[in-house]
């Protein structure tokens, strides 16, 4: 598992590891986020995008109010199937990959069926996901 702090009220995780197909994603989902809540010290309301790829889920909080919610934790979350892109500076680790971008240095590629491929790579990049995706990466240069 990933866990990138993005602010005071936000974070986005990367966990890779196989889930539970025997429960429905949103409680695989509620459950994640219980186990890791007193390591990251989350308390209140938080709108949850979760993001779930053949490679793993792609999670995103955003606090959206704690002062009714200072010692609990409460979670909206919205399943999508949103775009995920792979950032690296390394042009070769994604060359055979489709939809290859680049902006300021970075290369960027879509995380597809055929990222399999370069899976044991990923130390060598980011992913980039959430509700901000398309700001990303509308001024890119499609390569």
């Amino acid at each position: 598992m990933k866990i990138y702090k993005l602010d005071d009220n936000g974070y986005k995780i990367y966990y890779y590891r196989g889930i539970n197909n025997d429960k429905p994603l949103y409680d695989e989902v509620k459950e994640l986020i219980k186990n890791i809540q007193k390591k990251l010290k989350l308390s209140g309301y938080y709108k949850v995008l979760v993001i779930n790829k053949k490679i793993g889920l792609f999670i995103e909080l955003k606090k959206l109010e704690d002062t009714f919610y200072r010692n609990t934790l409460e979670l909206k979350i919205d399943i999508k199937d949103s775009p995920i892109y792979f950032k690296t500076t390394d042009y070769f680790i994604i060359k055979g990959m489709s939809n290859i971008r680049y902006k300021d240095g970075m290369y960027y590629c879509i995380v597809d069926e055929s990222f399999d491929e370069i899976l044991e790579k990923v130390e060598f990049g980011d992913f980039i996901f959430g509700y901000d995706i398309e700001d990303i990466i509308s001024d890119m240069y499609v390569i």
